[in-house]
């Protein structure tokens, strides 16, 4: 009898914390789990589309710099934006479940390598 008791308090009490997900409302769980798949998502494209970053720098430095600088500067570049794109890939596929800085959001800016940088100032990634 005691342990029905027992088993019935953990049961409600399990009931009653239901409401909440992780510090969030239930209705907002679809959002959560919205922002988690698309963490995921994007670490993902960013582990296989991280080479990307070589042809990207290399017109981003010929933009800025001239064609002079597409094979000293934009290659070396990419090749460390490589890396760089990659492994914030593996953090984030890693990590997809854990809000960093209460946030989702992206850990580098842009948040895939085809797109255009939202630092305003930054010509190197506006000009593309």
């Amino acid at each position: 009898m005691r342990f029905f008791i027992i088993l019935l308090l953990a049961l409600s009490t399990t009931v009653l914390r239901a409401e909440t997900v992780a510090g969030h409302d239930l209705s907002n769980a679809e959002g959560l789990v919205q922002d988690m798949s698309l963490k995921l998502n994007r670490g993902v494209f960013n582990i296989l589309t991280g080479w990307g970053e070589i042809p990207r720098q290399m017109i981003v430095s010929g933009k800025d710099r001239g064609w002079w600088a597409v094979l000293p500067v934009g290659i070396p570049a990419g090749a460390l934006m490589t890396v760089v794109r990659t492994a914030t890939g593996l953090f984030e596929t890693g990590t997809f479940f854990i809000p960093i800085n209460d946030s989702y959001g992206p850990l580098i800016d842009p948040a895939f390598v085809w797109q255009k940088s939202r630092v305003s100032g930054n010509r190197s990634q506006d000009s593309e």
